[in-house]
């Protein structure tokens, strides 16, 4: 297969691809609650602002019954300190509203079946809740969700949810946000979904069906456009793969500067490179010895991701250009961080600080299950060796 980067994309990468020296951790703290989901806030003065999700099941309830909690910190000292929390449904997956929105919005997937809205205030201290969209047949919970990140595209909103079901929400409506797709995706758990950082009319979903396709939003059937009575939209599959996935899909994370660049994690514990030109099998592989639940490339240093491996912890993965002897990019691990408490604990949340927090270090926000802890860790760029 020819190479689908080539030698100009990869010069035009915003870092150098150094080696990436041990982790150190820096703090960390009991959550109280199980956390799942950290993200760092991407807003220009406010990215040392970091968002810790987390949802619990209460043992005894019947019907079964989960609650949550959102904390807010402020990493700027390289410590945790708490700034404010809210206390809500459970929460599965967030996502900060695109800084080209000028909305200074988090979005939840919840455990209600729903998106959860909460506008960062002023002082950039708190987090008031903003409303919420419900998913029409939801299942147990919507389990992932992403923002459109286009440039010029219409804030939109995916989910997707334990029923298999995807959903899109417009998020630019004069009267708040509304469902405009709903439609059946998978045949099991949807545990994934994101939108094309080039083209917002593609979107990505994996699930416990061991499939990961990519649908083409402009295929929507527009009688079912807008529509908010819960009626299933058309959606047409552009492109699928059954066949490579050992386990089911658990996180999609295309990349931000490369087109046609995806990569996606899975149960079966390895990390894939796909083209999404051509599904058919993927152009990488890379074992991490755990289940890979999320994973996120550095804002910067865009040759890097971060990979929550649950029972085998944090990995910091290095993408490799393509060169005549190695015709398509690879991914390598090159560092680990494993101070969570690992045991029974699951590796679960992770997200790397925008630049401006930290910039002398690649600075990460990570959360285990179960023990309910958030650390916060960097690793230390060293010295390309020749």
């Amino acid at each position: 297969m020819q190479s689908t980067l080539n030698a100009l994309m990869w010069r035009s990468m915003d870092a150098p691809m150094s080696p990436v020296a041990a982790s150190r951790r820096l703090a960390s703290l009991d959550t109280e609650l199980t956390a799942d989901v950290v993200a760092f806030c991407p807003y220009e003065g406010r990215r040392h602002l970091l968002v810790c999700g987390c949802y619990q099941l209460v043992k005894g309830s019947e019907p079964a019954r989960r609650v949550g909690r959102l904390q807010l910190f402020d990493t700027a000292q390289r410590k945790l300190d708490e700034l404010h929390r809210v206390d809500g449904p459970g929460h599965l997956d967030c996502a900060w509203a695109p800084p080209a929105t000028g909305a200074q919005l988090l979005a939840t997937a919840s455990a209600e079946g729903a998106a959860h809205f909460y506008r960062l205030g002023e002082g950039g201290d708190e987090l008031a809740a903003d409303g919420a969209v419900a998913c029409p047949d939801a299942g147990d919970a919507c389990i992932s969700i992403d923002w459109c990140h286009a440039d010029g595209a219409p804030p939109r909103l995916a989910l997707s949810s334990t029923a298999g079901r995807l959903f899109v929400l417009d998020a630019g409506a004069g009267g708040g946000a509304r469902c405009v797709h709903a439609w059946h995706a998978h045949d099991d758990n949807g545990w994934s979904v994101a939108f094309d950082r080039a083209e917002p009319h593609s979107l990505y979903s994996g699930g416990d069906d061991l499939v990961l396709k990519r649908w083409d939003l402009r295929t929507a059937s527009a009688s079912e456009e807008g529509d908010d009575d819960g009626g299933d939209s058309c959606v047409a599959v552009a492109a699928s793969n059954r066949r490579s996935h050992g386990a089911g899909v658990c996180c999609i994370s295309p990349h931000p500067l490369l087109p046609h660049v995806v990569a996606t994690g899975s149960y079966d514990e390895k990390v894939r490179l796909w083209d999404t030109r051509n599904l058919r099998q993927p152009t990488a592989e890379c074992g991490c010895g755990g289940g890979v639940w999320r994973l996120k490339w550095h804002p910067t240093d865009s040759s890097l991701a971060l990979a929550a491996c649950m029972h085998a912890g944090f990995k910091v993965l290095r993408l490799a250009a393509p060169s005549d002897a190695e015709p398509e990019p690879a991914m390598s691990e090159v560092a680990a961080y494993c101070e969570h408490g690992m045991g029974q604990a699951l590796a679960y949340g992770a997200d790397w600080a925008h630049d401006g927090a930290h910039a002398d270090a690649l600075l990460a926000g990570t959360c285990s299950f179960y023990d309910h802890a958030l650390h916060l860790w960097d690793c230390a760029p060293s010295a390309v060796v020749e």
